[in-house]
């Protein structure tokens, strides 16, 4: 394990050297304070403030103290799953402990209530690491020690959730664990993998056969119990994390500035701030995908990322991100026509082409009709996507998708539901679709070579005729001929739900500077910083929300 540690350790220096070659814009936003700092900006900050909140910012080399507005004994930034988990932990083992919860937003935030709620768990903890160790690979940088954390807690997930906050297990809709014998009964993204069979899953209101009268999301009932610990919990909406205070001599983390005051956290500051979905030059900095639309609220904009850095912590798995699919857009490029999370785009009912009239992947990504697939069944079914993966060349990296592409589909698909009734009963007049009663008509308005995508739509349909598509291997249930007109063209761009890059994260929840080394009193949970740095499996983040929420809390509350 010690070894993989160091082989870890090399990387991450060479991905460093990478990282900071096209860093350069994202550090605009860092404070002055920054000018002249060498690596990722060890220069911390401390800021000097005044009973009422008026707080500005000094250098802490100055050695200036800090006046504090609050005092907690820990500190979460973030009120998603990851934050909420954290919080309650405090409130539940902490003996008293006082905690901030700080929300940017005026609800409970990140990318957690829109997600579909479900929790990976499992019952055999090796079999689980194993599957976790399958999943990130050999090109994954995850250290084994920080992955067995993971499987620890995925063990724990199942009776924290329904025994210690309560939820209801008639509501739930629960996918156990298995054997090697029958491996596929929660559905694992990866059943090709040995160990996929210790996988489990659950939601805590998925159980169809039931009224949902209690919790409908997993969001709802950590915000419930959160309401019943108001003792310990102090639950801020609308109060933006601004900076992070540390000690100039010891670097230890003891507070931060939010919404302009100083806040004093005796025990430790758990940053549960999500991604960078929302800040366009971050998406292209690190993802290469600055066209990209995130499926959700525009909150997680990287304040996390920029505070970090700042403050001398490491990096890793900026690249990573849950995505990317094609989903479908008007033709102002202003807004979602589908369901961008559950359904981006039904792509059974026609073909995605690029600016120059090609397909260039597997057009179809999975989520609309996967259920119609049996690739559980047979892993060697190149499914159009796997939480964003593609099956490119055996292998299933993230595809880095083209800013603008186009799904060309017909009047039979139109009215099979190529476009949702619910959304349109006329895609023209609702500036959702071209239309055309020829090709060549609809590659003028799509802008697109007339000739080359003639000849795509004549592959295309030569393919649905002989139930095999040679291209690029669609499922022979999505061979959807396009021949009926006239001919439709919907705006599609990459859509995604998260990023998973941050500060690099330890098994005790801890966040590290490039030596390998914990920045004292300075923790993470969920999506800021994730563990997933291979392929991911469904449920994965939720967990991982919850899992550290609790490992970083506890670390918190044993600086006594």
């Amino acid at each position: 394990m010690s070894n993989r540690i160091e082989d870890n350790r090399e990387e991450r220096i060479i991905m460093e050297k990478s990282f900071n070659t096209n860093r350069r814009t994202f550090l605009k936003a860092a404070s002055a304070a920054l000018i002249g700092a060498t690596g990722f900006g060890i220069i911390g900050c401390a800021p000097q403030g005044s009973s009422s909140g008026d707080a500005k910012t000094a250098v802490a080399a100055t050695g200036t103290d800090v006046i504090w507005d609050d005092e907690f004994d820990v500190v979460v930034i973030g009120a998603g799953c990851a934050g909420q988990a954290a919080a309650l932990t405090v409130a539940l083992e902490g003996d008293g402990a006082t905690c901030l919860l700080a929300e940017k937003g005026d609800t409970p935030g990140g990318n957690s209530p829109y997600c579909k709620g479900t929790i990976v768990y499992a019952d055999d903890e090796e079999a689980f690491l194993q599957y976790m160790l399958e999943m990130r690979g050999e090109e994954g940088t995850t250290p084994d020690e920080v992955l067995a954390a993971y499987a620890k807690g995925a063990v724990e997930n199942y009776s924290w959730v329904f025994d210690t906050l309560g939820a209801s297990l008639e509501e739930a809709s629960v996918l156990p664990p298995t054997t090697r014998d029958n491996p596929l009964t929660a559905k694992p993204e990866w059943p090709e993998y040995e160990h996929c069979y210790a996988l489990g899953k659950f939601t805590v209101a998925g159980n169809k056969d039931v009224e949902i009268k209690g919790d409908k999301h997993i969001t709802e009932l950590l915000g419930r119990v959160i309401d019943d610990h108001s003792d310990a919990i102090e639950y801020r909406t609308s109060a933006p994390m601004e900076e992070l205070i540390q000690d100039p001599t010891t670097k230890r983390i003891i507070g931060a500035v939010i919404d302009g005051k100083n806040v004093k956290a005796n025990r430790g500051v758990i940053m549960c701030t999500g991604g960078f979905e929302a800040n366009p030059t971050m998406r292209q900095d690190f993802i290469g995908q600055g066209g990209a639309e995130p499926a959700i609220n525009g909150l997680n904009t990287g304040d996390g990322h920029k505070a970090c850095m700042k403050i001398g912590a490491d990096f890793w798995h900026m690249e990573h991100v849950a995505g990317f699919w094609m989903a479908g857009r008007d033709l102002e490029n202003t807004k979602f026509t589908n369901n961008q999370i559950i359904s981006p785009c039904p792509k059974q009912y026609g073909i995605t082409v690029g600016v120059n009239g090609r397909r260039y992947y597997m057009d179809w990504d999975g989520y609309s009709n996967k259920s119609d697939i049996a690739y559980m069944d047979d892993p060697s079914v190149s499914v159009g996507s796997r939480h964003g993966h593609m099956q490119i060349g055996g292998e299933w990296p993230h595809l880095a998708q083209p800013r603008k592409a186009w799904f060309v589909f017909d009047q039979a698909g139109l009215e099979a539901g190529a476009i949702p009734a619910d959304t349109t009963s006329d895609p023209v007049a609702d500036k959702l679709a071209y239309s055309a009663d020829t090709i060549e008509d609809l590659a003028s308005q799509m802008g697109v070579p007339a000739d080359e995508l003639t000849a795509t739509v004549d592959q295309w349909n030569e393919c649905c005729a002989n139930g095999k598509d040679v291209y690029f291997h669609r499922p022979e249930k999505t061979l959807t001929p396009i021949s009926t007109p006239p001919f439709y063209a919907q705006l599609c761009c990459p859509s995604f739900l998260n990023t998973d890059g941050g500060p690099v994260r330890s098994a005790q929840g801890e966040i590290l500077d490039p030596d390998g080394k914990p920045i004292p009193n300075l923790y993470s949970a969920g999506e800021f910083g994730s563990v997933w740095s291979g392929v991911y499996q469904g449920g994965g983040n939720i967990a991982e929300c919850l899992i550290f929420g609790r490992i970083s809390a506890r670390s918190a509350l044993a600086n006594a």
